[in-house]
């Protein structure tokens, strides 16, 4: 490489798309000096090594949040390469390996830390029971007690967790924990399952609305999680609804931030999957918004015949341009 590419790399910047796929080119052809069906655990080993010796340089991250292992896009790049020399070279043999991670020992909820958790020392059924019937009666009574609602919210985690995996029906759900669909409620929850805090700031008013879940028809709403727009914009709506199995769970959310952080929840509190065509825009909010980062699996429903990566392509791309972006001062 050029005197003036390595000084980049020395210095800690990223080198610009035609630097990297020149790059890419050489390292792919040195590899298949060495071999001429080099395997997927080796190549990535190769793309690791890079990653550690030039971490500012190559590393797939966004405002310092690494995506994947951090090296998804450069293997996926060497993999590319690679291939592509062997069909300029009418060598059919394919790429020992591929870029899709095995799913055979993934765990039974992606992303998540905490998905079946034990009673607490101390706790028992029936103070989990008694704790659960004081959060009916403070909801029954609008009660807006954020910090009560929350810690009583995260000491009955456990038993909010046996209830969905027991399959009951988000109806059922809504009417025996009524705050797992508020913010405060959904908030302890999302905190237990995945470690991640996020700090929202959550406005309370008792402003009204037009709007109200009866003007719904619930047979347009989609089976997954979505954000119900009160207006005819979502820019300047000023409520929001969301809704889940064609079924609103909290129809007086103030800002489209809140509502999309309620309706993110609730894929992973219910243990729903992305769907496909929502795929890309799911786990670039999952990875770099929400920073719920797995190294394999995919949360993606599964699709016959179709590779699944451990990182969206299309997602390493958006990170890959935003962190080469120059954003001035």
């Amino acid at each position: 490489m050029p005197a003036s590419f390595m000084e980049k790399l020395q210095n800690g910047e990223r080198p610009s798309c035609s630097e990297r796929r020149q790059l890419v080119r050489i390292v792919a052809s040195e590899i298949l000096e060495v071999s001429k069906c080099p395997a997927k655990k080796h190549v990535s080993e190769i793309a690791r090594q890079m990653v550690i010796a030039y971490p500012k340089s190559f590393r797939d991250e966004i405002n310092s949040q690494v995506v994947g292992s951090g090296y998804d896009s450069l293997l996926k790049q060497l993999v590319c390469g690679i291939d592509n020399f062997k069909r300029a070279k009418a060598i059919s043999t394919p790429l020992c390996g591929t870029l899709e991670e095995s799913t055979k020992k993934r765990k039974l909820l992606y992303g998540c830390i905490n998905s079946d958790p034990q009673l607490l020392v101390g706790e028992t059924s029936e103070l989990q029971q008694e704790k659960k019937e004081k959060l009916l009666v403070m909801f029954q009574n609008n009660e807006s007690d954020v910090k009560t609602i929350y810690d009583l919210m995260t000491s009955t985690y456990t038993s909010q967790r046996n209830n969905i995996q027991s399959g009951k029906e988000t109806k059922d759900l809504l009417d025996e924990w009524p705050y797992l669909f508020q913010p405060a409620g959904m908030k302890a929850h999302f905190k237990e399952l995945t470690g991640i805090d996020i700090n929202n700031s959550f406005e309370e008013s008792a402003s009204k609305h037009t709007s109200v879940p009866s003007d719904i028809c619930s047979e347009q709403l989609p089976a997954t999680p979505c954000i119900v727009v009160c207006g005819e914009n979502p820019l300047t709506a000023s409520v929001y609804m969301v809704a889940v199995d064609q079924t609103i769970v909290n129809d007086h959310l103030l800002s489209f931030t809140e509502a999309l952080y309620l309706m993110f929840s609730l894929y992973y509190i219910l243990n729903i999957s992305y769907p496909v065509e929502l795929g890309a825009t799911l786990e670039f909010l999952q990875r770099c918004i929400f920073r719920i980062n797995p190294h394999k699996g995919t949360k993606v429903e599964k699709r016959e015949k179709k590779r699944a990566y451990s990182v969206n392509p299309r997602v390493l791309s958006l990170t890959s341009k935003i962190a080469a972006f120059d954003w001035g001062e």
